[in-house]
């Protein structure tokens, strides 16, 4: 035992040595390992490089803490975020990490967290008294969650508290180190009445599995029924319970995981006739079988193979089935039961050449009338104008429908792509300026 737990120690290292040099080499090693441990404690909610940075506050008066980051209903709570926050959310998060590359844990962290924590999540905390010893980066961070959690009272959210210590040690905590993390996590839990805090430690064997995990993108989906495949083995067809499809769609921490839509044309569309009607199907209590109403979900992945009862599929993208996904994830989130109801869902494997992906898209979404353009969407070219009036003119480029509204954005920050068009060829003088409302001193990318 103490060999293996000996290699998952050299072998982290190695991987450490690996990407600092490949992606930071001009930072120190204890600052690329907080990212590092980050990067892996913030896996389930699919950050990217500046939110994860945006979160870390490691430095002089950091208490302790050199992480801290809030979410609501799975999304990063960011500096804008009373422009995007809805009145209503079903859960506030927050992550809290400690990362130190000693080989082992240390019962003085546990205690300054202890002692700081509680303070800092204060909603009557004095400012005054605690910027002597607290870094304005760590005040701001906090600040955001006791804002979120005053904003959405009147929603009764559910409040996660994750305080998460990474090491590199061979094994887990000592008891000692254990009992302190307890009394933490039960000093956390009386932020609100119904508060849930969870104390998580890393060791240099979990943060091994968490970055070969993060290297391929791999989601397993329990079925009910033995799949049906053709003799080529392109795909497979099959039933799912509606649990085993929630626990497909989302992460760990029951967030959804909106990577596994990125190839969808369209985001969410809310409260419509066709959402509200799948709704209502989750919600009756008939025995009637839910795949029986619904044309289930499409599935394109790299690979896919039977694993006993689990079909595991490599890089899955969910192209059609969005609103579904989202109206059986809102049913579970409100306690909803399978009662041994099903989804139909088709996987198909795309030959990675070639235009078959696409074709797929927009075969199966075919079926509702969408505009000509958003078909489009997953396009490369989409992708880099998204980037492009991001970067250059804080403009937030709709290549999915609906995706920037969902999230609240202001309206004259959001480019449709009709938009976008009018403004080109008006740029351009192909046609006559649009009516107010334009996009004013944007910023286009040179040809």
């Amino acid at each position: 035992m103490t060999s293996v737990q000996s290699n998952d120690q050299r072998l982290l290292d190695r991987i450490l040595d690996d990407q600092h040099r490949r992606l930071a080499p001009n930072q120190g090693r204890e600052d690329f390992f907080t990212f590092f441990a980050a990067d892996k404690a913030l896996q389930d909610w699919d950050l990217d490089n500046d939110e994860i940075t945006d979160g870390i506050v490691d430095g002089a008066h950091d208490c302790g803490i050199d992480g801290i980051w809030s979410f609501v209903d799975g999304r990063y709570v960011t500096a804008d975020a009373h422009q995007y926050i809805s009145s209503r959310a079903g859960k506030i998060e927050l992550v809290v990490l400690q990362a130190k590359t000693s080989p082992g844990y240390q019962e003085t962290v546990v205690e300054k967290l202890h002692f700081h924590l509680p303070a800092l999540l204060d909603m009557g905390r004095d400012e005054d008294d605690l910027a002597p010893h607290t870094n304005a980066k760590l005040l701001e961070r906090t600040r955001r969650f006791l804002h979120v959690l005053e904003e959405l009272a009147s929603s009764f959210p559910q409040v996660r508290v994750k305080v998460i210590y990474a090491s590199k040690a061979a094994e887990g905590p000592h008891p000692n180190v254990k009992s302190k993390g307890d009394r933490l996590r039960r000093e956390l839990a009386r932020i609100t009445s119904d508060t849930q805090a969870t104390i998580e430690y890393l060791n240099a064997a979990d943060l091994r599995e968490r970055t070969a995990r993060g290297a391929k993108a791999v989601a397993q989906l329990v079925f009910s029924e033995t799949p049906m495949s053709t003799s080529l083995g392109e795909g497979y067809v099959c039933l799912a319970r509606l649990d085993e499809y929630y626990r497909f769609i989302t992460s760990d921490n029951e967030a959804l995981r909106l990577e596994l839509f990125e190839s969808n044309v369209r985001d969410y569309a809310g409260s419509t006739a066709v959402n509200n009607a799948i709704g209502g199907t989750l919600k009756s209590g008939t025995r009637e079988d839910f795949w029986w109403f619904n044309n289930g979900v499409t599935v394109v992945a790299d690979a896919a193979q039977i694993a006993g009862k689990k079909i595991v599929i490599k890089d899955p993208q969910i192209v059609n089935g969005l609103q579904t996904s989202h109206e059986v994830y809102s049913y579970f989130q409100a306690g909803g039961q399978h009662l041994d109801r099903s989804l139909l869902v088709k996987i198909v494997v795309a030959p990675e050449a070639g235009t078959t992906r696409d074709r797929i898209i927009r075969a199966t979404n075919s079926q509702t009338q969408l505009p000509a353009g958003a078909l489009r969407a997953t396009e490369s070219i989409q992708k880099d104008i998204e980037e492009s009036l991001a970067h250059g003119g804080g403009y937030h480029y709709e290549r999915r429908a609906g995706y920037y509204r969902n999230l609240g954005f202001p309206l004259d920050q959001v480019v449709s792509m009709a938009r976008l068009a009018r403004e080109f060829t008006a740029f351009v003088g192909l046609a006559p300026l649009p009516r107010p409302g334009r996009i004013r001193n944007a910023s286009f990318p040179r040809a």
